[in-house]
């Protein structure tokens, strides 16, 4: 699963090849978090999310420079359209996304089948 979240992160970035900034990797890897449950039916929220992201803005104003889109909205919405065409059956739950030292790190659960 943390190959598929990290996957999918990399689709945002315009230049997916080069090493993120801390902020605009973890912002890539929370809006696949909520796309992905969004997109098997669990409502997220923006709440849930809005505030981390105001807290990364606050830290790296420029991390949306390094992202294809500048709305969250819109790179919900592209996130969800890969994981539909990509995993459409799997119903895995994410409880957590993150990093840990480096590395990917996604905590879930078996949903629906």
């Amino acid at each position: 699963m943390s190959v598929i979240l990290k996957e999918m992160a990399l689709t945002i970035f315009v230049h997916p090849e080069n090493i993120p900034s801390s902020e605009a990797a973890a912002a890539t890897l929370l809006l696949s978090h909520v796309a992905w449950n969004r997109s098997i039916g669990i409502p997220i929220p923006d709440k849930f999310y809005n505030a981390v992201l105001s807290d990364m803005e606050s830290s790296n104003p420029n991390f949306w420079k390094e992202l294809k889109y500048h709305d969250k909205s819109i790179i919900i919405s592209k996130l969800i359209t890969y994981k539909q065409s990509h995993y459409p059956d799997d119903c895995r739950i994410i409880d957590t996304c993150g990093t840990v030292k480096g590395k990917v790190r996604v905590e879930w659960h078996n949903g629906l089948s």
